[in-house]
């Protein structure tokens, strides 16, 4: 009888082992957090000497292991991935700019990764490094803060998201996962804009769950959003007026971002060029002569001269 029982609890000790995360998944997971912290200090040397990048960066996800974190990361890019992501070109180069090539042995490390392993250790180290120019002084906050799934999106989709998602939560992860760009304007420019009569009316829980029942693949509003946003005593149509504009200049910002540029100034031209370029569309869609967009300049250009004849 006590050598049954003490059979089986081998057996149970042997099952309970096994269950624990490996210390290679562990080590890898460390290993990616030491690449993060090495570019965060590089991007700011001043923080680096604080101290504040020390410690654990992504808390708990060392129990998953590197191999279903970078799945949870490929899910979540999907199509959007860039070009040198999808095609899986260059990437120890990429790594080597990223961390230079003072330390050889984490580039023999890098090489023996699988493929999706290595994507997922360039998303972090580049959103990682996105984060520390734009926020150095709340960066190892921020990173922490967002996870791997947080920091996949700044690498998507722009740094822009990055305060949205820290401060309305992962919840608002879902809506990239779900619908992208379409729905994620939608979200900042209008239901954050009513957020607490949303929220109010359980019809916040909604939209975060189940996007696409308010955003199609356009990114047109549907019927069931008009609908529920009605009952949340919110006229969508104005919503959309009030906030057409700051969701227009987020959009905007978000795409200047994912391509690495940023500015107050920069953000308002590209708006003013999109606005230009949204009159003109519509000249020619109801048939009126072009020349009518310059007529406001025309008409100044008029009084000048005849001003400076009368002078």
């Amino acid at each position: 009888m006590n050598r049954t029982h003490g059979i089986a609890r081998a057996a149970l000790l042997m099952l309970a082992m096994a269950a624990l995360p490996s210390p290679a998944m562990a080590s890898k997971v460390g290993w990616m957090e030491d690449v993060v912290r090495r570019v965060v200090k590089a991007s700011d040397p001043e923080l680096a000497r604080s101290g504040r990048v020390s410690g654990r960066l992504f808390e708990g996800s060392s129990e998953e292991g590197l191999s279903a974190l970078a799945r949870r990361s490929d899910a979540l890019a999907g199509s959007t991935r860039s070009a040198d992501e999808a095609a899986g070109t260059a990437m120890d180069l990429r790594f080597n700019r990223l961390v230079g090539n003072a330390d050889p042995e984490l580039s023999r490390t890098f090489r023996a990764l699988d493929p999706a392993e290595k994507r997922l250790v360039l998303r972090m180290g580049e959103a990682a490094e996105r984060i520390a120019r734009r926020y150095p002084d709340n960066a190892p906050e921020m990173i922490r803060r967002l996870g791997v799934e947080g920091m996949t999106a700044v690498r998507v989709y722009g740094d822009d998201v990055a305060e949205v998602i820290v401060r309305e939560g992962p919840e608002s992860i879902n809506v990239l996962r779900k619908s992208g760009r379409e729905g994620w304007g939608f979200y900042v420019g209008t239901v954050l804009q009513h957020k607490r009569k949303l929220a109010a009316a359980g019809v916040l829980g909604l939209f975060l769950a189940d996007p696409d029942r308010f955003v199609d693949s356009a990114g047109k509003i549907t019927e069931f959003a008009v609908a529920k946003f009605a009952e949340a005593g919110i006229d969508l149509a104005g919503a959309i007026g009030s906030g057409a504009a700051k969701g227009l200049e987020r959009s905007l910002a978000d795409r200047l971002g994912f391509l690495g540029l940023s500015g107050a100034a920069l953000r308002w031209a590209a708006l003013i060029g999109a606005g230009v370029v949204a009159s003109a569309a519509l000249l020619v869609i109801l048939g009126m002569p072009f020349r009518w967009l310059t007529m406001p300049f025309r008409l100044v250009g008029r009084g000048l001269r005849a001003t400076v004849r009368s002078s």
